[in-house]
């Protein structure tokens, strides 16, 4: 990831800026039984996300906006008089590879939208139950160690640099691995507030 980031920051040919964002979600997840297609009902969670990336100018409005990325997601599963509420956390460490569109206004400020698809892994993650906290397994037949993620931003770059955006995340890869746990799919909505560093011409 750090390789990709460095290549992108060497192209020549363009105008590049960093920028860095954080950002608080609800996450929640679809959990889709294999054998039967049942639909269990989850609760959403708090999560947070923290991102150092790139602007890189293809065209007046077109940008490609690689970041390096990480986002805590989850969900709860309801408990019963049997067992308590379960909450699942998961750390990821992504890269966001998503192209950036000015929606109008001078340069530099205004509305723009971002969209692509987030690749990662997983480096840690929990299930609690009340006062116990249990690590999870990723492997083949466990938890799934990698994702890939669907964004989509709406955002306003502001003049002084600031920026605020609105943010929506689903999950194309399953949480779960194997044939006897059912298919997980989380998805997020949220909010992020960045800051774009001074404009950078690269040199031909």
């Amino acid at each position: 990831m750090v390789l990709l980031l460095f290549i992108a920051s060497s192209i020549h040919a363009q105008s590049v800026r960093w920028n860095a964002r954080t950002g608080i979600h609800l996450s929640s997840a679809r959990i889709v039984d294999k054998k039967d297609g049942h639909l269990t009902k989850t609760n959403s969670i708090a999560g947070a996300n923290a991102s150092l990336g790139l602007k890189i100018e293809f065209d007046k409005r077109l940008y490609f906006t690689p970041r390096l990325q990480y986002s805590m997601v989850g969900y709860q599963l309801p408990g019963n008089q049997e067992q308590p509420d379960s909450t699942f956390r998961i750390h990821y460490l992504e890269l966001p590879l998503l192209l950036h569109l000015d929606l109008g206004g001078p340069d530099d400020q205004g509305l723009f939208t971002e969209f692509g698809l987030a690749l990662g892994g997983a480096f840690s993650g929990t299930v609690k139950q009340e006062n116990k906290s249990t690590p999870l397994k990723f492997s083949m037949t466990q938890y799934n160690p990698v994702n890939v993620n669907a964004m989509g931003t709406l955002g306003y770059l502001f003049k002084n640099g600031l920026m605020l955006e609105a943010v929506y995340t689903y999950g194309l890869t399953s949480v779960t691995n194997g044939d006897t746990k059912p298919k997980i799919r989380t998805f997020q909505a949220g909010i992020t507030l960045g800051y774009n560093f001074s404009r950078r011409q690269a040199q031909k």
